[in-house]
């Protein structure tokens, strides 16, 4: 082609992504808002891609769309080339929507100085220097004395500083998604019971905030989440020995916001989980809140996913996990008067999470799978609580505070194509929670209480509440 003009209005499709197609210009290239759609293996600097050479002069204006053609994302140096201009190039090629290849975002780049073409590179853009574009501004001149030893070096251009490679967003979401169904249905024996002398049917209500940063702290993370949990004892002995069923349901939102970029992500996840619990309690026939417990569940829950990205298709996928848990505590009487008890409590969990396996890929290509999501968790820590008698005796109140460590071996990881994401959430960190339950005469009780999780990067606050009932 000698000449090429495209008008306002105009699209240019260099082919269906298959293969990858070149258009030469042999003299000038005018645009006058066009749109040019280029197929793309978004990777690094080698990448396939179409292209096009102008040999001539590049004038006007034109938006660029680029489809991503498989590519698994990649950083880069000097950038995947599309456009080539031999001639004087003062056209303005600009992004139209969003170029994402893994984990990473891309933008398009002119090249610097007498390079005139353009390139897509997973790196922000740079602004120009003002005092380059114009030198006479106030700002640019020189203040104070030149210094005397001698001129300042020039930087070698040869080892050009590469900045840091941009992650979108998306990837935080998809996180967040996991590291909220790891932990929606997460359940001990004093969560369902709330005092050692629980309800034969209860319901509870929690509610959590949490926040966390991933990958070098590029992305931060903000998310909420609520679950309600009932369930029923089908035997249970006088001792408070029982064998149970649970059902939960949930739902968790997030955003994932990568502050370089002004872009984010939604992540939302509902779920549903049944499950069997079973407490062995040696107990003192004397003092029904003191001795030893032994307690466990099993839940079978499903995750319905989603990945909400600006300007990109709404992704969604389902997940599914087994989870079990034992826990043991030994409540000791350290103190109290007539009418009532201190207790202090030492407690052991040791659980684990099995997930099926987790693969999706998005609508631009990128496969997404969890990454090593299995593996044990555990809580060791110390419950204080105390029971004191209100109302001739008809009313009891257990107070409580509680201190754990919390720990697990099980990733906060995700795999995007080739590459690791990382919620980077310590695997120890630690738990300070603290509540009462009430328990009337007629059989009914309730109860609250607070919790904060705290580690380096992670910080998580919840509330809780819940009823039972006895007969």
């Amino acid at each position: 082609m000698t000449n090429l003009s495209a008008g306002r209005g105009t699209s240019i499709t260099f082919g269906p992504g298959d293969y990858f197609n070149t258009l030469t210009v042999r003299n000038n290239f005018h645009a006058d808002d066009a749109l040019l759609i280029f197929n793309t293996v978004l990777g690094d600097d080698a990448s396939r891609t179409d292209r096009l050479i102008i040999e001539g002069d590049a004038t006007g204006t034109a938006r660029v769309q680029v489809n991503n053609a498989g590519g698994g994302g990649a950083p880069t140096s000097n950038g995947i080339e599309l456009i080539s201009v031999a001639g004087s190039s003062s056209a303005i090629f600009s992004l139209a929507g969003r170029a994402v290849g893994g984990q990473y975002e891309y933008y398009l780049h002119k090249g610097v100085g007498a390079d005139g073409n353009w390139y897509l590179r997973s790196q922000l853009p740079t602004q120009p220097d003002p005092c380059t574009v114009d030198p006479t501004l106030p700002e640019c001149s020189l203040v104070g004395p030149i210094d005397p030893v001698g001129p300042i070096p020039p930087v070698d251009p040869v080892t050009p500083v590469n900045p840091e490679p941009v992650l979108r967003p998306e990837p935080g979401a998809y996180l967040a998604n996991l590291q909220a169904a790891q932990t929606m249905f997460r359940l001990g024996y004093h969560d369902r019971q709330a005092g050692q002398n629980g309800g034969r049917a209860w319901a509870r209500v929690d509610g959590s905030r949490n926040g966390f940063d991933a990958v070098s702290r590029q992305l931060d993370i903000r998310g909420n989440s609520q679950a309600l949990s009932v369930g029923a004892d089908v035997w249970r002995h006088d001792s408070g020995s029982s064998v149970g069923v649970m059902l939960s349901s949930g739902n968790a939102t997030s955003t994932s916001t990568n502050a370089l970029t002004g872009y984010y992500a939604r992540g939302k996840v509902k779920g549903e989980a049944l499950g069997l619990y079973g407490t062995w309690r040696g107990g003192n026939g004397a003092d029904p809140y003191a001795g030893f417990y032994v307690d466990g569940s099993v839940q079978r829950a499903q995750f319905r996913n989603r990945v909400e990205g600006i300007g990109l298709a709404d992704e969604r996928y389902d997940s599914r996990a087994w989870q079990g848990a034992v826990e043991t505590g030994y409540a000791f009487r350290v103190g109290g008067a007539s009418n009532g008890s201190i207790y202090l409590e030492p407690q052991l969990q040791l659980g684990y999470n099995r997930w099926d396996s987790n693969r999706h890929t998005e609508a631009n290509g990128t496969v997404v799978t969890s990454e090593d999501a299995d593996g044990l968790f555990g809580r060791a820590g110390l419950r204080l609580s105390g029971v004191t008698r209100w109302g001739n005796g008809t009313t009891e109140v257990q107070p409580y505070i509680a201190a754990h460590w919390l720990h697990t071996r099980a990733e906060s990881q995700i795999r995007m194509d080739d590459e690791i994401v990382d919620a980077r959430i310590p695997r120890s960190r630690g738990e300070f929670s603290a509540g009462a339950s009430l328990k009337f005469g007629n059989g009914v009780g309730a109860w609250g209480g607070l919790s904060l999780q705290k580690a380096s990067g992670f910080h998580q606050t919840s509330a809780q509440v819940g009823v039972s009932y006895s007969w």
